[in-house]
């Protein structure tokens, strides 16, 4: 899913976008395209929305809809929901900060994102990524010390959203 040659000029002959709402829908009827109700089909968090033959995620077509241009980076919902679309939810930004915004990942098994549980070492590891590196915060007898030097270390990196690993 990637930007194609579609134009915004293009994307409007065939799609209606709300702002306020961030829903698309059709403006042609087509094959599996009802002209009441969303366009497009949730997947993996995502609305995906075929034009053309051509696969995009609704939040890019959301930004060429209201921009006339493709985003250059990453696009974030700022709420952390990604079918949220609306464009006032949207904000084009580089990788690294798009990832100081995401949610705790699934497999987070102490429910602190950065904290983990080093089983060789009988203690809570903390752990941040700067630039793309991993910066090792030490490790500690407790969950909370871990927690809080984690916490600290991200404030003081600064860029990490209230939401991040939330």
């Amino acid at each position: 899913m990637n930007n194609a040659s579609i134009t915004q000029s293009e994307l409007k002959d065939v799609l209606h976008y709300a702002p306020d709402t961030g829903i698309f829908t059709w403006i042609q009827r087509g094959p599996g395209r009802p002209l009441s109700g969303q366009a497009g089909c949730v997947s993996q968090g995502y609305r995906n929305i075929r034009v053309n033959k051509q696969t995009y995620r609704a939040h890019r077509l959301a930004w060429l809809y209201i921009y006339g241009e493709w985003p250059e980076n990453d696009i974030d919902h700022i709420n952390g929901h990604g079918i949220d679309n609306r464009i006032d939810n949207l904000r084009d930004v580089s990788k690294a900060l798009n990832q100081r915004n995401a949610k705790r990942r699934y497999n987070n098994k102490s429910g602190i994102t950065g904290v983990h549980w080093h089983k060789a070492a009988g203690k809570w590891s903390a752990q941040i990524t700067v630039a793309g590196k991993r910066v090792y915060l030490g490790s500690f007898a407790s969950i909370y010390r871990a927690a809080s030097v984690r916490h600290f270390a991200m404030e003081i990196e600064g860029g990490y959203t209230k939401r991040h690993g939330v």
